[in-house]
């Protein structure tokens, strides 16, 4: 299988569940025991399996970006709100 780019979406009783990038429809739920890298719910990863076992690479650049656009976003409608 090749790699493939998720977000974490969240972690509900010891399952990561990440949404497939950029569409975030199609889900993949890993138990947590499984997975190889500590990942916080909003990081961008790229996930790759081979032979059952899932690869996790956090994708640290995009994951900043994705957060300083959500901070830009909710900046400028806390600055509406006034």
């Amino acid at each position: 299988m090749s790699s493939t780019k998720y977000t974490l979406d969240r972690i509900e009783d010891g399952y990561a569940i990440f949404l497939k990038f950029p569409d975030e429809e199609e889900q993949l739920i890993i138990i947590q025991s499984a997975i190889n890298e500590p990942v916080q719910v909003g990081d961008r990863v790229e996930i790759e399996e081979k032979d059952g076992h899932y690869h996790i690479e956090i994708l640290k650049e995009e994951t900043d970006q994705k957060k300083a656009d959500i901070q830009r976003l909710m900046n400028r409608l806390r600055n509406k709100q006034k």
